[in-house]
């Protein structure tokens, strides 16, 4: 038996979903791969992907409290960070945290779900 993970989704529940549809295609920058109208896929890297659904459609219903975030691995956080800032959003400087070998850039998407850009200085395993 093959017990292999080949992808994943997260989903994020909206009350604007064009809003958020905008900010993870236009300003994130990533693609759309699938829309059926109340909910949508954008790929973010081979199959990893975010789903952004209409919170009045979708199985669950848009909270206040956000209490999750998104970490994504990137290779020049400062990049990211110059491409975020001249597409508008306010984003303070990334910071490199005392107890971990990495840069960290976190930030709000348009409905206030936390997403967190990460630059390893020094991978911990792997490649």
């Amino acid at each position: 038996m093959n017990y292999t993970i080949d992808g994943s989704i997260t989903f994020f529940y909206y009350d604007d979903l064009v809003e958020a549809s905008r900010f993870y295609g236009e300003t994130m920058g990533f693609e759309k791969v699938l829309d059926v109208g109340f909910a949508q896929l954008f790929k973010v890297y081979d199959n990893v992907h975010v789903g952004l659904v209409d919170g009045s459609r979708g199985s669950m219903r848009p909270a206040e409290q956000k209490s999750v975030m998104l970490s994504f691995f990137v290779d020049d956080l400062k990049e990211w960070y110059n491409m975020l800032k001249n597409k508008g959003l306010d984003l303070r400087p990334p910071v490199k945290p005392d107890y971990l070998k990495m840069k960290v850039l976190i930030f709000k998407d348009p409905e206030g779900y936390t997403l967190e850009l990460l630059q390893w200085l020094k991978k911990p395993y792997g490649q």
